[in-house]
């Protein structure tokens, strides 16, 4: 079990200190370079996951629809 009180003790004692936080809100232009880089290099796993089975389900009708080629390497 996490010790939350003892890792807040042990985070609050050795912070730097040195100035306040510098934290601001995120320019309309940074931020719209932000999600575009996330949407680039991210993506949604749900959809993926149906992205591939409907990929699979192709394959496999194609699989399912062509001859029979198992015999025709028999006689190399």
């Amino acid at each position: 079990m996490v010790d939350w009180n003892g890792l807040y003790k042990w985070s609050m004692e050795y912070q730097d200190g040195t100035h306040p936080s510098s934290f601001k809100a995120m320019s309309a232009e940074d931020r719209k370079w932000l999600e575009e880089a996330m949407k680039a290099h991210t993506f949604n796993d749900a959809d993926r996951l149906t992205e591939l089975i409907n990929k699979l389900k192709e394959w496999s009708a194609a699989a399912a629809s062509a001859p029979d080629q198992s015999n025709d390497n028999a006689s190399m």
